[in-house]
C-alpha cells in the first residue's frame, strides 16, 4: 500500500508594491529599485534592521524622520501578522552575503 502523499496548505502572499502606496512617490521608489527594495515588505524588513532607517534615508537622500514615516506607510499596508514577521531580526551571520558559508576566521596566534 503506498501512502498518500500530505497536502500542506501553504499561503502565497502576494507582495504589496511601493508604487501601489500613495505617499511613497515615484521618485523614491525609483532609487530604491536600485537596490531591488521593491515591495512594503522589503522596506519594512530593511528599516527594522540595526542602521536600516539611516541606510533607507541616505540613499533616498531624505531626513531620518521622512524615513520612518515613508517605513510606517509601508508597514500600514501590512497585514500585523506579515509586519510582524519582516520586523523580526533573522541572525545571518552564519550565512555571509548568503551565497556561501563564510570560511571560519583565523586567530592572530593561528597566523
Amino acid at each position: 500500500m503506498v501512502a498518500e502523499p500530505v497536502k500542506s496548505e501553504t499561503h502565497k502572499v502576494k507582495d504589496v508594491p511601493l508604487e501601489s502606496i500613495d505617499e511613497w512617490p515615484p521618485e523614491l521608489v525609483a532609487k530604491l529599485k536600485e537596490l531591488w527594495i521593491t515591495s512594503a515588505e522589503q522596506v519594512v524588513a530593511a528599516g527594522a534592521t540595526a542602521s536600516g532607517i539611516s541606510a533607507l534615508a541616505e540613499h533616498l537622500n531624505i531626513s531620518e524622520d521622512q524615513a520612518t514615516r515613508l517605513i510606517a506607510a509601508a508597514r500600514s499596508r501590512l497585514s500585523p501578522e506579515v509586519a510582524a514577521e519582516m520586523e523580526t531580526p533573522v541572525d545571518t551571520s552564519d550565512y555571509g552575503i548568503g551565497a556561501i558559508k563564510p570560511p571560519k576566521r583565523r586567530r592572530k596566534t593561528d597566523e
